[in-house]
């Protein structure tokens, strides 16, 4: 390769062109020139880039503890929230959602009796019991698994139905579902859930041999007072007494039955 030929190859590109006046200018260009202008609109397009990650970042970690308010990740804390683990039971991971579910609940039946949910000690009351609740209700749901209890369609169907009639129907189901936060997987879930542990409480009763004296009958009525209290006849309210002992009983056999499967349980609150 000659001198002439490299001096060609890095001479610039030449373009022509007419002027009104019928000259002929020319104009040059070169890749070189080319390259310089792409290379600060590439750093520009880059630091921008930077930036808008970095205000992000800052934006995250200020909304993260509570400095700002922008909104711009409520639905990722929101997601969080949701999905944070608060107590374990044998592996089994129980999840704010249900927490939250359980609380709001608890809420519900509390007012519903007059009390002050917004009393600091009742809310944290309230919070220990839903926990409570849903621990006591994944120890249960497991044994009865592990003793093989299972659950038809048609069981969980017909007491679908039976919720619905009991609630006032299907619309007045769907309101209250939608207040507590709930959906229709998640609440034939709850009901497949229910039918299971009832099954094995049944047993449980069955195991404690529950009975009721007419000695015990006579305590509860004279411990309320009795005629001199003004109460009915013994004889009118014997049904009452009697299940009112009855439920007694049952829920000493359920404590013992659940204090029995915690020594045994690997329980961890988060």
């Amino acid at each position: 390769m000659n001198m002439s030929e490299t001096n060609e190859e890095k001479k610039p590109v030449e373009s022509t062109q007419a002027t009104p006046e019928g000259k002929v200018t020319a104009t040059y260009s070169s890749v070189e020139n080319d390259e310089k202008k792409k290379k600060p609109v590439t750093m520009y397009v880059l630091a921008f880039v930077i930036v808008a990650v970095t205000l992000l970042i800052v934006l995250f970690l200020l909304e993260k503890e509570g400095r700002s308010s922008t909104g711009i990740f409520d639905n990722y804390f929101a997601a969080q929230e949701n999905s944070a683990v608060v107590a374990t039971v044998n592996g089994n991971e129980i999840r704010n959602s249900d927490l939250t579910t359980s609380i709001e609940q608890f809420t519900q039946a509390a007012v519903a009796q007059g009390v002050d949910v917004s009393n600091p000690e009742i809310k944290n009351e309230i919070r220990a019991q839903s926990l409570d609740v849903l621990i006591n209700t994944q120890l249960l749901k497991e044994e009865a698994l592990e003793q093989g209890i299972t659950v038809t369609q048609e069981e969980a169907t017909e007491r679908l139905e039976l919720i619905e009639s009991e609630i006032g129907g299907a619309d007045v189901l769907n309101e209250r579902m939608e207040t507590l936060g709930l959906d229709r997987e998640k609440l034939e879930s709850d009901i497949r859930d229910e039918i299971l542990i009832q099954t094995l409480l049944d047993q449980v009763f069955v195991d404690a041999e529950i009975t009721i004296s007419e000695e015990e009958i006579q305590a509860v009525y004279d411990s309320a007072g009795g005629a001199d209290a003004g109460l009915p006849a013994l004889e009118e309210v014997r049904t009452e007494v009697e299940s009112q002992i009855r439920s007694s009983k049952e829920q000493a056999a359920i404590d013992e039955f659940l204090s029995e499967l915690k020594e045994e349980a690997d329980i961890v609150i988060l």
